[in-house]
């Protein structure tokens, strides 16, 4: 008994040392100070407390203002701004946008001039999300000819421009950026097959610059087959070392070490495009893979030791959406509104509910409650247990494939031309 006891204060210890070595965004405050990136602070989708009536009422919106252009990318906050983009949709010109969380009035605009070229019908010139610090706020966008990374101030200042060349796709630009301490990251997959006639391939690697010059402090190679999109999820090695974690059709899900990209680890289990993020629960590192034709599958891997696969699902497994996880249980809405609940311990599931719609937006957890959007613009909400019990439903009345902003007392929602706040000051 006592041996035990001192095994597990031990354990303790280690971890909490682990934690504390993790570098955290530039600014950072406390976990879920800001939801300041896609999905949040963590990338998880998840905020345990919120009081915003679930689903609300007409009298509960605060304000909703008519954006330029259209897009698909999310938005986010940082204190009491809203950062997002969006960008003409015959032209292709960016619009960087900035708002007032507590009016919807605009602060500033900056546009920027760039090239019409094919999307997938579901696509964007404007599908990617920014990432804001205390220091600045950091924009990505691409085009055939250019990968553009940006950072500006809070006030829209422009601070610096990295262009990284070509970019190839099929269906066109989705990455986002994400800062881990003093680096931004950006994961330039690019394509190789299905190609047209003509058009060489693209080439894949992670690049990682200073956050406040923009200068290259690595770049890491990688296998060029077809473009996927995910943003890498932090965390720490069995040795301490902080790491980022990805997925893509060539290498699998795979690990890099964050200080100098060295790759680390990797499980060639995809055979299809991820386009999700992966997420890490607990000891799992969790990737999917899929085609607008289905084939979709999750995979969980062990995050340390022989990288092994626990489980894998094959039915009604997400292609666009991220999967979303709260405590033991692992939440998956796939892309024809089939929302399922996982054991993560067993990899069983335990519970599956068609709520209807195609859906491109990926699930977040407010609380107790789980809340999908189709891309219809309908939110269901249900309950975050295997019972997946629901609750109510809110039209937003248009397309809508952006993910929600969760914070303590208000939601923001973007739909194709529309900013939405839920919950009044």
């Amino acid at each position: 008994m006592e041996m035990n006891y001192t095994s597990s204060i031990l354990r303790f210890i280690v971890v909490g040392l682990v934690l504390a070595m993790l570098p955290v965004p530039l600014g950072a405050t406390e976990p879920g100070a800001e939801w300041n990136r896609f999905r949040g602070p963590d990338g998880r989708g998840v905020l345990d407390q919120c009081k915003v009536p679930l689903p609300w009422s007409p009298s509960d919106v605060a304000w909703e203002i008519e954006l330029p252009g259209r897009g698909n990318g999310s938005p986010v906050v940082y204190g009491d701004r809203i950062f997002l983009m969006s960008a003409d949709p015959d032209t292709a010109e960016r619009y960087l946008l900035c708002y007032d969380v507590a009016t919807g009035r605009e602060l500033w605009r900056r546009s920027y001039p760039s090239q019409p070229h094919h999307l997938h019908q579901r696509s964007s010139y404007a599908s990617s999300t920014p990432c804001a610090t205390e220091e600045a706020v950091y924009f990505s966008w691409g085009s055939p000819d250019s990968v553009i990374l940006k950072a500006l101030t809070h006030d829209g200042k422009e601070l610096w421009t990295r262009d990284f060349g070509r970019f190839v796709s099929q269906h066109g630009y989705g990455a986002s950026p994400i800062v881990y301490g003093d680096k931004v990251i950006l994961f330039n997959s690019q394509q190789a097959q299905q190609l047209p006639p003509g058009v060489e391939p693209g080439q894949s690697r992670v690049i990682c610059v200073d956050a406040r010059s923009g200068e290259t402090l690595w770049e890491t190679p990688r296998t060029t087959t077809r473009a996927c999109y995910g943003i890498p999820a932090l965390f720490s090695t069995e040795n301490g070392e902080a790491a980022l974690l990805f997925a893509n059709t060539g290498d699998g899900i795979f690990a890099l070490r964050l200080s100098d990209g060295k790759p680390l680890w990797n499980q060639k289990l995809l055979s299809k495009r991820s386009v999700s993020t992966p997420q890490i629960a607990g000891e799992l590192a969790i990737g999917t893979e899929g085609s607008g034709g289905g084939g979709n599958v999750l995979y969980a891997v062990y995050l340390h030791g022989d990288h092994r696969l626990k489980f894998k699902i094959a039915r009604s497994a997400p292609y666009v959406p991220c999967p979303v996880v709260k405590d033991d249980l692992l939440f998956l809405w796939d892309d024809r509104g089939i929302v399922s609940c996982v054991d993560l311990k067993t990899g069983e599931t335990l519970a599956m509910k068609r709520v209807g719609g195609n859906t491109s937006t990926s699930p977040v957890i407010a609380g107790d409650r789980l809340i999908g959007i189709s891309e219809e613009g309908t939110v269901t909400i249900l309950t975050a247990d295997p019972k997946l019990e629901k609750l109510g439903t809110v039209e937003l009345g248009e397309t809508t494939r952006a993910t929600p902003v969760l914070r303590p007392d208000y939601i923001l929602l973007r739909t194709n031309s529309r900013l939405i706040r839920v919950g009044r000051p």
